[in-house]
């Protein structure tokens, strides 16, 4: 149920917002508890129609309007553009406009206040885009979709040198991922500030409608949605029932590679996306995956030479199809590209993508991962899931094109190929055509 406009002005009153005092005094009960609990970092798992959005929105200009740094600037961030214009941005324009002298940027979703404060949204779809920024406070709505990187690699440091603050907003989903990470951060450091709001307590959503939903969603999807439990799996999922198997099972640990077996690489190559690579060595029907990475922006040579400094002593570089495919621009495959560069390449066989992910299925149960190496990795495979078509309410015979796809489609490739159709056929990187100072596509 959309909040009406009515209710928005509730919040909000048009004839009044002109400073950060009145901003926190349009905060309901809920959200002003929310508000005078906070501290520096702070997670708030919060139930539908609690009104995590709008807080969020108030709060992020309640700091910008607060912050006594040059140039200040907030981020609210969703797990994709579309989401973000979605979800927050005409909330955004709405509130921003009620500040004289306020200029939107439709294309960057962008907000500047009179006095220069920038209100800006971004997506978590490709974390290195937002690397370099610096931010005063930052909102993360449903971390839980967002690789956890996002944080660690990109938006914490971004927080430094200003000594800025985050919020993390959304429900649960599943034990495992960035917002997990964040909650039991939260709950276990003196300096965190963690809430949550069920549906059963606040009040927010009356009984009624609380006993409709209930009727209508199954035990897992309301108790997600509505308890915040972090039990429920996410909707759609190809492969979080056998990854949580292999947690079960003890086979997401530390796994250290075997020094004098060479190391494989399952790659996706991305063009507009990111790269994905994992790092592997078998043991038998074993598939021991030690490390995984993505480069975004990055050619092929940097990519090679980045395997080198990682130090392990490579065989084969399983690659997609359409590694074959020639460049407009030169002429020249991937594939040629890898193999100037010392890499002995296997092309895995083509297929449907569905009936790749079917094989993925069967394949994960014979692998190992190390939880650290891996981490981003090992949640894409957790989160990789079909493509849930709003307007039909079902999900697509096809999966959800995310973050998560890069690593997916590179696991994907691997299994297909098959690890007893890679015995005795390794070979090993020729960095000595690196070394050539030859300059590629």
């Amino acid at each position: 149920m959309r909040r009406s406009k009515s209710k928005t002005k509730q919040i909000v009153e048009r004839s009044s917002l002109s400073n950060r005092t009145e901003v926190v005094a349009h905060l309901r009960p809920h959200q002003r508890a929310v508000y005078d609990g906070m501290s520096r970092f702070n997670t708030l798992l919060a139930h539908r129609r609690f009104g995590k959005t709008v807080l969020a929105i108030l709060i992020l200009i309640e700091k910008a309007l607060a912050c006594e740094e040059r140039r200040p600037q907030v981020h609210y961030y969703c797990p994709s553009y579309k989401q973000a214009k979605r979800v927050a941005w005409s909330y955004v324009k709405e509130f921003t406009a009620l500040f004289p002298g306020t200029q939107t940027n439709e294309l960057e979703l962008k907000a500047t206040l009179a006095d220069g404060q920038v209100i800006q949204l971004g997506s978590a779809d490709n974390p290195d885009d937002s690397r370099g920024i610096y931010s005063d406070f930052v909102v993360l709505d449903e971390p839980a979709q967002m690789p956890p990187r996002m944080w660690t690699e990109v938006l914490r440091p971004a927080l430094s040198d200003r000594k800025g603050g985050m919020l993390a907003i959304g429900t649960p989903s599943g034990r495992h991922g960035l917002f997990y990470d964040l909650y039991n951060q939260a709950i276990n450091s003196k300096d965190w500030w963690s809430g949550v709001y069920r549906a059963s307590e606040t009040a927010v959503v009356d009984e009624e409608e609380l006993i409709s939903a209930r009727r209508a969603m199954s035990k897992a999807e309301y108790d997600q949605e509505y308890e915040c439990s972090w039990d429920a799996a996410v909707k759609g999922s190809y492969w979080a029932e056998v990854m949580q198997s292999l947690e079960i099972g003890g086979k997401i640990t530390s796994v250290l590679p075997t020094y004098g077996k060479q190391t494989h690489i399952a790659l996706d190559l991305g063009i507009n996306d990111a790269t994905a690579a994992w790092f592997f060595q078998t043991d038998g029907e074993l598939c021991r995956v030690i490390d995984y990475a993505e480069y975004t922006n990055m050619g092929l040579p940097d990519i090679v030479e980045d395997w080198r400094q990682r130090g392990y002593t490579y065989g084969k570089v399983i690659a997609p199809h359409d590694i074959q495919v020639r460049s407009l621009s030169t002429g020249v495959t991937r594939h040629q590209t890898l193999t100037e560069l010392g890499c002995d390449v296997i092309v895995a066989p083509k297929g449907t993508v569905i009936e790749g992910i079917d094989v993925t299925r069967g394949f994960l149960s014979k692998c190992m991962f190390d939880r650290d190496k891996c981490a981003d990795g090992i949640e894409a495979l957790r989160q990789y899931r079909a493509d849930w078509q709003d307007k039909r309410g079902v999900l697509a015979l096809r999966p959800l094109h995310d973050w998560t796809s890069h690593g997916a489609d590179a696991m994907r490739y691997l299994a297909v190929t098959g690890l007893d159709t890679l015995e005795n056929r390794w070979g090993q990187i020729d960095y000595s055509q690196m070394d050539k100072g030859l300059v590629y596509a």
